[in-house]
C-alpha cells in the first residue's frame, strides 16, 4: 500500500496547476522589464524562503493558504538571522508572488486614501493611541468605496476573506483581531470617528459549558458547597483523605460544569441536573461519557481521561461513595501512564538542550531586561515582566499556578540578611509540599526595578501581585502569562515551548550534570515521592550516555 507524507496530502488540496516557487523564479528571471537588483532580490527571497521551509523551490507551492501557516511557524531565531532580515526575505518573496499575479500588490500610502478616510486616519495617528494594524483595514474599506458611517460587521467578514487569500506570513485571524480592536479603540479615543463598534469573527466551535443559570438553583448551590469543602479536612476524617489544592478544586469544578453541559448537548433536560448526586448517577455518567467519547472520535484523549478521574474523585469526596461501580470500571480501563516524558515533550525539549540554545535561553531574561532599560512605556514594562517570569522559571522551576499567584509581601520573604527567598506554604502547592528557593541577587534587583517602574502602565501603584491583572485586583490568568511567554520564546529563540516545560528543562540540566541524582531533582521540583521523579525522567540521560559511548567507539578507532 502506498503511503503519503503530510506535505503530499496538503498539496493534494491545492488547485491543479498551482505554480511552484521554481516556476516563479524562472518567470522573474525572464522578465526584462524588472531592474536587475529587484530581480535579484525577488529570486533570492523565493530561494531562501524555500530553504527556510526545508524544501527545494520546485516543491514549494506559490499558494498563500499553503504558505501562511508554515511561514508563521518559522522563526528567524531558528534560522540564525535577525527578525528584520526574515521580514525582508518574506517581503521579497511576496513581491515575486505579486509580480506574477498570485497576490495583490500593496500600495498602502496615506496619500492613496480618499479625503474622508485620510482625515480620519490623520486624527487617529495624532491621538497616539491607535495601532498601525488599523491602516490596512481602512485601505481595504476605501478601495471598496465604503464610507466611514457605512462600516459594519459584514465588512469585517469580507476583510478576513481578503486576508486569507492575500497573506503569506501573518495569521489572518490575528491581523483581523488587531484591526477590529484598533477600530473599537478609535471609536473611544479619536474625535469624529464613526461610533459603530465592530465584532470579530464568531467562534466556529460552540462552548460545551453552559451558564449555571441553565440548571436548577440547587445545582449551583451544591457546586458551591463542593468548592467550599473540598479544601477542608476534619480531624475526624479518614487519615488518607487530603484537602484539595485550590488549583485542583478549580480544575474539578470546570470538569463538572463541562460534563453537565455535555449531558445537555446529549439530550438530557437541564432540569434533571439538580445537584452533583444527580450529575454523577450511573445513567448520567453513561450518557455523558458516551457523548464525549463520540465527540473525541472514539478516542480516550488526555482530557477525557482527566474527566473520568475527576468525576471519580468528586463521587468519593463530595458524595461519600467509597465505590462507584461504573466509574471504577472505566477508571480500570484507562490507559496507564507511561514512564518518562511524552514524545511531544521530548521533541520540544530536544532543541532546548542543544548547548548553543541552552546558553541563549539562560541569557534571555537579562537580554530582555537590558532591552527594556529604565523605560516606562507599556512595551518596556511588559518586557521586564516577561524577563522576570523567565528568570524565576529558570532558577526556581515552580508550577505556573504558583508563579502567576506570586504576592510581593507574602511569597517574597526577606529575613534581613540581604537575601530574598521565594516561599510557598504547602496549602498553596498542588501536591501539598512546601516550596522554598533562595532568589539570586540579580533576580531580586530585576523585581525591585520592575515594581518601581511598572505603575501606572501595567497596574495601579501599590498592587500586591508580581503578575497582576491590569486593574490590580488579582493575579492575571495563568493562560495570559503562559501565552505571553510562549509568544516571546517563539519570537526571540524560535522555540515552541510552554511554561511547564521549564520544569523538565531544569530536571534535564540537573541530571545531565549529576547523572542518576534523582533525589536532587525531586527536591528541586518539589515532588512528594522519589518514584514520581524517577517515573517522569527515567532514561533522560540516554542521549548523554549514547554520546559518551560514541566517544568510546571513536577512541577505539585510533
Amino acid at each position: 500500500m502506498k503511503t503519503f507524507s503530510t506535505e503530499d496530502l496538503s498539496k493534494a488540496l491545492l488547485p491543479a496547476g498551482t505554480p511552484m516557487f521554481s516556476d516563479l523564479i524562472e518567470q522573474v528571471k525572464a522578465d526584462s522589464s524588472l531592474p536587475s537588483t529587484r530581480k535579484r532580490d525577488m529570486v533570492s527571497g523565493l530561494q531562501r524562503v524555500a530553504t527556510a521551509l526545508g524544501m527545494a523551490p520546485s516543491n514549494v507551492p506559490a499558494a498563500p493558504q499553503w504558505l501562511q501557516p508554515r511561514l508563521e511557524a518559522t522563526s528567524h531565531a531558528a534560522l540564525n538571522i535577525t527578525q528584520k532580515s526574515w521580514k525582508n526575505l518574506v517581503s521579497d518573496a511576496r513581491s515575486a508572488l505579486a509580480h506574477c499575479g498570485i497576490v495583490k500588490k500593496r500600495r498602502n500610502q496615506h496619500e492613496d486614501l480618499t479625503p474622508t478616510w485620510h482625515a480620519l486616519w490623520e486624527n487617529a495617528c495624532k491621538s497616539g493611541k491607535i495601532h498601525s494594524s488599523l491602516s490596512r483595514f481602512l485601505y481595504f474599506l476605501d478601495r471598496l468605496g465604503v464610507q466611514p458611517e457605512e462600516v459594519g460587521d459584514q465588512h469585517v467578514t469580507a476583510f478576513h476573506q481578503a486576508l486569507v487569500g492575500d497573506e503569506i506570513r501573518k495569521n489572518p485571524k490575528a491581523s483581523l483581531r488587531n484591526a477590529v480592536n484598533a477600530w473599537n479603540r478609535a471609536v473611544k479615543h479619536v474625535p469624529g470617528w464613526p461610533q459603530t463598534h465592530l465584532k470579530g469573527l464568531a467562534p466556529k466551535v460552540d462552548k460545551i459549558k453552559l451558564p449555571l443559570e441553565s440548571y436548577p438553583p440547587s445545582f449551583a448551590d451544591d457546586l458551591a458547597r463542593f468548592k467550599e469543602t473540598a479544601g477542608q479536612v476534619s480531624f475526624f476524617d479518614e487519615s488518607d483523605k487530603r484537602p484539595l489544592a485550590a488549583s485542583s478544586i478549580f480544575a474539578y469544578s470546570r470538569v463538572l460544569e463541562r460534563f453537565a453541559g455535555g449531558l445537555v448537548r446529549a439530550g438530557v433536560p437541564p432540569e434533571r441536573i439538580t445537584d452533583l448526586g444527580a450529575l454523577l448517577s450511573e445513567d448520567m455518567i453513561e450518557t455523558g461519557l458516551r457523548w464525549f467519547y463520540a465527540r473525541y472520535e472514539n478516542q480516550i484523549t488526555p482530557g477525557m481521561k482527566e474527566m473520568i478521574l475527576a468525576l471519580q474523585q468528586v463521587s468519593r469526596r463530595h458524595l461519600g461513595h467509597a465505590e462507584h461501580p461504573l466509574l471504577d470500571k472505566y477508571v480500570q480501563r484507562l490507559p496507564s501512564k507511561q514512564p518518562g516524558l511524552t514524545a511531544k515533550n521530548r521533541a520540544r525539549l530536544r532543541p532546548m538542550m542543544a548547548p548553543a540554545m541552552t546558553s541563549q535561553i539562560l541569557k534571555l531574561p537579562e537580554l530582555l531586561n537590558g532591552r527594556a532599560g529604565q523605560e516606562t512605556s507599556h512595551k518596556a514594562c511588559l518586557m521586564r515582566e516577561r524577563a522576570i517570569a523567565l528568570a524565576i522559571l529558570l532558577y526556581c522551576p515552580i508550577r505556573r499556578g504558583n508563579l502567576v499567584s506570586l504576592e510581593l509581601d507574602r511569597h517574597l520573604q526577606r529575613p534581613g540578611d540581604g537575601k530574598v527567598y521565594l516561599v510557598f506554604p504547602k496549602d498553596e502547592v498542588k501536591n501539598r509540599q512546601p516550596l522554598e528557593f533562595e532568589l539570586p541577587p540579580q533576580i531580586a534587583k530585576m523585581i525591585e526595578r520592575h515594581i518601581s517602574l511598572r505603575s501606572p502602565r501595567l497596574c495601579p501603584p501599590g498592587t500586591p501581585y508580581l503578575f497582576p491583572k491590569r486593574d490590580g485586583s488579582r493575579p492575571m490568568q495563568a493562560e495570559q502569562l503562559a501565552d505571553s511567554l510562549k509568544l516571546c520564546l517563539k519570537r526571540e529563540l524560535g522555540l515552541d515551548v510552554n511554561m511547564h516545560l521549564f520544569r523538565h528543562f531544569a530536571a534535564h540540566l540537573l541530571l545531565k550534570s549529576a547523572p542518576g541524582n534523582y533525589e536532587a531533582a525531586r527536591r528541586l521540583l518539589g515532588h512528594s515521592r522519589l518514584s514520581s521523579t524517577i517515573n517522569a525522567y527515567t532514561g533522560i540521560e540516554t542521549a548523554e550516555v549514547s554520546r559518551h559511548y560514541g566517544e568510546i567507539i571513536e577512541g577505539l578507532k585510533q
